[in-house]
């Protein structure tokens, strides 16, 4: 039998044909007949990691000291009494606020988040009367597709629309399309516009996948984006090549952002960005030469010292220009948005790291979880002792692994739900065996704007459960679940409840209404109808009303990592970024899995061709990293990178890796310290190193 389904190998969103024998799954397919069509080592690898032995089944009770991973195997009722048993004794012992939950990446846009993370019902750790329920928001999407773009247009960007089938460039800045896109639906539209005529300008460190295809590849210093956009825009601002018209009638601060461009020099933002002030000026002609120029843009932004700031200098390139709400550029896929309304800051009961980052609680209504490590270690500012983990590895996709592995050691209640061991999970009390996708139900919204339900394409492997039961089944023994589903039956219905989960990144839009362009000047844009976009002042906000009451430069202002004394040594003349994601893996999934480590056997540092001449680093060979906080040994692949930057894959650092990626932990090299000041994402995209050549070699090499 062959069932069309959505891939359950990640939350990419590729449709596939999946082969069902005897109730097993024997094949995946990509299904050719749709434009989602698509199939990566994972989905190809399915029947050989959803029966794996290393696949979890049954639940599981710690049987050793934390960290060994030794463990017993126990029916759900006994782990589900053991975990409330753990939870009742820490909160009964430090209050309830020393009970957190973390909801990862691996169940992005899944229907548990409803449980855990769910500001319009009190979710399972409020209900138990802790504030301290934590997401991925920490550490991903939140920065890019929110805060900033709300700090300027008023808007987010799951409503803008970068019109690329209509762009005469298309710029792609900090993203890398033939990676972090499960369909490869854009990329695919981007090779379609560059068919037609249409140039590809990249902005990125690293050439590798999107670079490739670059008709213009311009090469930034890791964190440097911000030094290279006011460089852009002070060429703009001070040859008057400005929408002169827009910045009169809807822009806010924009003389007090001219007077701080004028206090920058060409030559310093050069030096700072790493592109020659040749570069800048025939990137900035480019831009100004059509409207039409369309931004490709995410998550890569987010990691810097002001990546806030940074990404808001980009929406100002753009908005001053002429390229907001045009054909060709970025148009903005919304009508009648009313003002975004900051949440208001509690005054008992804080989450970790309010009192820090007070801002990104007015945004996402919670705490910031890269301080949940000094809860524990140091009660700061309140001992925190327990933690429910679903489909999420901190220790190995946070920076500073060693802490969190102390953290760990330190806590008194540690649950864990997901599908594989983690080297998470081996710290765990109890860890609870969860299904993929393809073993449970999907909802979708139907045509008639109802609840639908795709069915799974098997039955659970072993004894795993959908994690929304699994995470039910706790909250009922703590006696605050009893609405939550109890049986596959009821969580049918619950589903048919619910709006279909957002997926960030891997969402599509719907049908899309005929577009009408430049709607801040008709007042179709803002819910009162009066011209100029939905944000306090009502205009375009260069300088921005929310982070000015916030006690923040309004304007967008740079500010360098080489700007802390401590990280601008001469010892460390090279500049690391990571994070970039995977063809082959989904952060810390794959690299666990004997498939796919095969396909990608080695945490590879990126460097370029002059560098590892002048180092004497030749493709293949081993190199030493250190950076302030850490030294690690990886194989290096020469390649398209920035001049004195690398970059090194993160996801490495478990004990049921292969011993390449198990010793190539770049997370070691980072720190949770350097922060945002904004949103407290940390600055692990930018970290000052230094490089040598290592005489090591592995075992698999023998």
């Amino acid at each position: 039998m062959v069932v069309n389904r959505i891939c359950g190998m990640c939350q990419g969103g590729c449709q596939v044909n999946v082969t069902v024998e005897d109730g097993k799954i024997t094949k995946v397919e990509p299904d050719k007949t749709s434009p989602k069509g698509r199939l990566c080592i994972r989905g190809a690898l399915t029947p050989e990691l959803l029966y794996s032995e290393d696949r979890l089944t049954y639940p599981l009770i710690r049987d050793g000291k934390r960290g060994e991973g030794k463990f017993r195997r126990a029916s759900w009722e006994e782990a589900y009494e053991y975990a409330a048993e753990l939870i009742k004794k820490t909160m009964g012992k430090y209050g309830a606020r020393a009970m957190a939950s973390y909801l990862g990446r691996g169940v992005l846009g899944m229907p548990v988040g409803r449980i855990l993370s769910n500001n319009q019902k009190p979710c399972l750790m409020k209900r138990l009367g802790s504030p301290n329920d934590f997401n991925a928001a920490s550490i991903c999407n939140m920065a890019s597709s929110m805060v900033t773009p709300v700090t300027t247009s008023g808007l987010n960007t799951r409503m803008m629309v970068q019109d690329i089938p209509n762009s005469d460039y298309i710029f792609s800045w900090g993203k890398n399309p033939t990676t972090d896109d499960g369909p490869q639906m854009l990329i695919k539209s981007i090779k379609a516009a560059k068919e037609r005529g249409a140039k590809l300008v990249v902005i990125d460190p690293r050439k590798n996948g999107i670079g490739e295809l670059a008709d213009l590849w311009v090469p930034v210093i890791p964190g440097a984006d911000g030094a290279l956009a006011l460089a852009m825009l002070k060429l703009i601002v001070d040859g008057e090549r400005y929408d002169k018209e827009f910045v009169r009638d809807y822009t806010r601060g924009f003389e007090e952002f001219k007077t701080y461009l004028e206090t920058l020099s060409m030559e310093q933002l050069s030096e700072w960005c790493g592109v020659s002030e040749e570069m800048i000026t025939q990137l900035t002609e480019i831009f100004c030469s059509t409207e039409k120029i369309s931004l490709v843009a995410y998550t890569g932004l987010e990691y810097q010292l002001s990546a806030i700031q940074n990404n808001r200098a980009i929406f100002t390139l753009w908005a001053i220009t002429g390229k907001l709400d045009v054909e060709g550029g970025i148009y903005l896929n919304c009508r009648n948005v009313p003002t975004f309304s900051p949440k208001e800051l509690p005054t008992e009961n804080k989450p970790i790291g309010l009192d820090e980052f007070p801002l990104f609680y007015k945004f996402i209504g919670g705490g910031q979880f890269c301080r949940f490590p000094r809860a524990v270690l140091e009660d700061d500012p309140y001992p925190v002792r327990g933690l429910i983990l679903v489909g999420g590895s901190p220790v190995l996709t946070f920076p500073d692994s060693k802490m969190w592995r102390k953290v760990y050691e330190k806590l008194e209640c540690f649950i864990v739900s997901d599908r594989y061991p983690t080297e998470d999970s081996r710290y765990a009390d109890v860890v609870f065996p969860a299904c993929t996708v393809f073993e449970t139900y999907k909802p979708v919204m139907g045509a008639d704007g109802k609840i639908a339900l795709i069915e799974p394409a098997i039955e659970p492997v072993g004894e795993s459960r959908d994690d929304v039961l699994i995470l039910a089944g706790i909250a009922k023994k703590l006696g605050v679940g009893d609405d939550y589903p109890g049986s596959v039956e009821d969580l049918k219905e619950w589903l048919c409840q619910m709006i279909p989960p957002y997926a960030g990144d891997f969402a599509t839009g719907g049908k899309q209404s005929p577009r009408i362009y430049q709607k801040y000047k008709s007042g179709e844009l803002r819910a009162d109808g009066q011209p100029g976009f939905p944000t306090p002042s009502g205009k375009f906000e260069i300088c921005s009303v929310l982070l000015e009451e916030n006690g923040f430069t309004p304007y967008p202002e740079y500010k360098d990592i080489r700007s802390i004394p401590e990280l601008n040594r001469p010892e460390f003349p090279f500049t690391m970024t990571t994070g970039a994601r995977s063809m082959h893996r989904m952060g810390v999934f794959g690299a666990n899995l004997p498939g796919v480590a095969k396909a990608e056997p080695y945490p590879y540092m990126d460097l370029n061709p002059e560098d590892a001449k002048e180092l004497g680093i030749g493709d293949g060979d081993w190199a030493q990293v250190t950076t302030p906080f850490g030294t690690g040994t990886f194989k290096t692949r020469v390649c398209g990178m920035a001049r004195h930057c690398i970059h090194i894959p993160h996801g490495g650092g478990s004990a049921y890796m292969p011993e390449a990626w198990r010793v190539g932990n770049v997370n070691e090299l980072t720190s949770l310290d350097y922060n945002d000041p904004i949103t407290g994402f940390v600055t692990m995209k930018s970290v000052p190193c230094r490089v040598e050549k290592a005489e090591i070699t592995m075992e698999s090499e023998t």
